[in-house]
């Protein structure tokens, strides 16, 4: 769409968030803020939100193609268009929509009018006609209301009108920050990354945290941990890493333990001390990336044994999905080339030939009791390493 440089505006529809009632304002103002972090420094001149849309007007050095990148990954928003202001006056946009069509090939098109200024002199479908009718006399082509070539959106407002075409998508979902903040444990593989961002897409913070056995492996699955989330951040702007240091957890768990329960046991662990993160940082609820049955430590027995040592709730939003769908998954969000390296994850250190797969509170109680439990989790808390992401 070819505009004027002077006369560039975005155009953000969402959808959920406008169907809150009398909460739409919190939802609506959510996604505002959130366009206005991620179009800093990228010569935009003002945000706002009216009527059904949300406003971006674009000065005359703004990158369109940059600005749709950034847009594109801030949830809440269904569909962006690249929109010019128009006039109230129909003779005067019968010229100005004229622009639209220049340089497109279309034998076919349609106006489509959403006229919520009720004062306006014309009904939605007497602009469509009376607009319609003017780009075809002027381009030679025909009105197809079921399937056009090309479709010219027009928005009458009380105080301003657009028009665009070609409406490209959006996250869709919720805005980050309107569903609380959560913790998830993210490893360096394909799926817990996938989950995190699910969670950012129902409006959740998400607060990551990586367990790494360093220096007892090298630090690969750490490095991969850094750019997974230098990924998701651009999801939610702002976002907090933890790197907690497992190896001597490890040690103890190899030493007391049977070879079988090692593997649930470090699990046991993990929630544990991603606990108490979640309440140093007020998360509400703790996010992994864990599939049912995909692997040993993911079956209903194991994944309840694990669950009995928070009181925080454990979500899993890819419980039901299989690995194709985690993986088509990844590689939309972009972190799927980052998980793919290959690393030295803690989960595998020292992992059994035969892992259990139906544990229970019963076996596992007993074991534990050999393990000084509160002096483990403090002796990780007190080695964290943080990283913060703007």
């Amino acid at each position: 769409m070819t505009v004027n440089n002077y006369n560039r505006y975005a155009i953000l529809r969402y959808h959920e968030a406008g169907l809150k009632g009398k909460n739409r304002s919190f939802f609506i103002n959510h996604i505002v803020r959130n366009v206005r972090r991620v179009t800093r420094n990228m010569d935009v001149d003002k945000v706002w939100a009216e009527r059904g849309l949300i406003g971006v007007q674009l000065n005359e050095n703004a990158n369109w193609d940059l600005i749709y990148d950034a847009l594109r990954k801030v949830f809440g928003i269904v569909k962006i268009s690249l929109a010019q202001r128009g006039s109230h006056n129909l003779e005067k946009l019968k010229e100005e929509i004229l622009t639209v069509t220049k340089n497109k090939d279309f034998d076919s098109f349609r106006i489509t009018t959403k006229r919520a200024d009720k004062k306006f002199p014309l009904t939605s479908q007497e602009v469509n006609t009376k607009l319609g009718k003017f780009i075809q006399e002027e381009t030679g082509t025909s009105v197809s209301l079921k399937n056009p070539d090309l479709t010219i959106y027009v928005d009458i407002l009380p105080r301003t009108l657009y028009f665009y075409s070609d409406p490209l998508p959006g996250a869709g979902g919720l805005p980050v920050g309107t569903g609380g903040e959560v913790g998830t444990l993210l490893s360096g593989g394909i799926d817990s990354p996938v989950a995190a961002q699910r969670m950012m897409k129902r409006g959740c913070r998400v607060v990551f945290i990586h367990f790494h056995a360093f220096p007892l492996v090298d630090g690969s699955s750490r490095d991969k941990a850094i750019e997974l989330v230098e990924v998701l951040n651009e999801y939610q702007g702002q976002s907090r890493l933890y790197l907690v240091p497992f190896a001597e957890v490890q040690k103890h768990i190899i030493v007391s333990a049977p070879p079988a329960y090692r593997v649930v046991l470090y699990r046991r662990f993990m929630v544990r001390i991603a606990e108490q993160i979640a309440l140093q940082e007020k998360a509400q609820a703790l996010i992994t990336g864990e599939s049912l049955g995909q692997v040993a430590s993911q079956t209903l027995e194991n994944i309840t044994v694990v669950d009995s040592v928070t009181e925080k709730p454990i979500f899993r939003p890819l419980i039901g999905m299989d690995k194709t769908e985690i993986i088509q998954q990844a590689m939309n969000i972009g972190t799927y080339p980052i998980s793919i390296l290959p690393d030295q994850d803690c989960c595998t250190l020292f992992v059994p030939k035969h892992p259990v797969t139906r544990s229970n509170e019963a076996q596992i109680k007993p074991i534990e009791a050999d393990l000084d439990v509160e002096s483990l989790v403090h002796l990780a808390m007190d080695n964290l390493e943080i990283r913060d992401y703007d």
